[in-house]
């Protein structure tokens, strides 16, 4: 038996018709649809965070997160990016990127995927490009001024390790200097670490090398108190890397070939030598004293690079 061909109602009639008087089945009525364009895919959204306290560093992570969405158009498509100012302690970031609703990228020290309970898992996916070279190793001490000429008779590690370095919790610095065998209070929030400093609960603070020139911006009522002793530096390496939302593999995927295709074609050079030629000149005129400190939490191949030696 033949299928009745699938017509409106008008077309069965006539169908019906031309059945009984023998002539077969009437022409159909009905048009062949045109196929529906699938809606375009939207752009990705990368909203990067910008804790607000380093300027200078952020506005590098966010040309350098710039380069290498550019450099991607062709293959990936447009995208949309956003700077979100907030200030979030560790925990909270690592939350507030994995729901991805307000930030879904941040750049940080390389840090291990931790599982033990008494660490805070670090979930986001890593793109393991490093950001910074060696360069954010570099430390500076802000102290108080009472204490410069303590700080002058420091002439090794040793001496160092007998005060008590302040670091914010959450921060993988503070693994590094415990593994080196200094004393660290790592108990505040970064917010805080300006006031134990000048309350005497800790001795010292490193600064990067590229927050130096700001480091008491957020306190300058604190300018007369405290002061970046200039001649001592510590060094370890610590690469800086971007972290995503865990669900976006392909935003993450994205910005690795983004950032290696700058660095094949000299771009992510430029902008690094660019932006922190004053602090690569101060590493390559050197510091009376520095102290070497291990990380042996990172990666070899991420820290094979010695701004230093340009």
């Amino acid at each position: 038996m033949s299928h009745m061909p699938r017509v409106g109602f008008a077309g069965f009639a006539a169908w019906a018709l031309c059945c009984l008087l023998g002539l077969g089945a009437a022409p159909s009525h009905a048009t062949t649809a045109e196929p529906v364009a699938s809606p375009a895919k939207p752009p990705m959204h990368f909203r990067y965070w910008d804790w607000g306290a380093t300027p200078k560093r952020d506005d590098y992570q966010f040309a350098l997160l710039t380069l290498a969405l550019d450099k991607t158009v062709k293959d990936y498509g447009p995208y949309q990016l956003d700077r979100v100012v907030r200030s979030y302690s560790t925990a909270r970031l690592r939350r507030e990127i994995n729901r991805g609703e307000v930030v879904n990228v941040h750049a940080g020290p390389w840090r291990p995927l931790e599982t033990s309970e008494d660490k805070l898992p670090e979930r986001s996916l890593r793109v393991h490009v490093s950001l910074f070279k060696d360069l954010l190793g570099y430390r500076k001490l802000l102290i108080r001024r009472a204490d410069l000429e303590r700080f002058k008779g420091i002439q090794h590690a040793d001496d160092l390790k007998k005060l008590v370095v302040g670091q914010a919790n959450g921060w993988v610095d503070v693994d590094i200097y415990r593994h080196n065998g200094y004393a660290v209070n790592d108990s505040p929030t970064p917010a805080s670490l300006f006031d134990m400093l000048a309350r005497k609960r800790i001795d010292y603070i490193p600064i990067s090398i590229t927050d130096v020139d700001t480091a008491l911006k957020p306190r300058p009522e604190l300018a007369g108190e405290l002061m970046l002793l200039p001649d001592i530096t510590l060094h370890f390496a610590l690469p800086i890397i971007f972290y995503v939302n865990i669900h976006e593999l392909q935003m993450a995927e994205r910005l690795e070939k983004g950032l290696h295709l700058a660095r094949q074609d000299g771009s992510f050079e430029r902008l690094f030598q660019t932006s922190f030629a004053h602090e690569l000149q101060l590493i390559r005129d050197g510091s009376p004293r520095r102290f070497m400190l291990v990380n042996p939490f990172v990666p070899k191949e991420l820290v094979d690079e010695h701004p230093q030696r340009r």
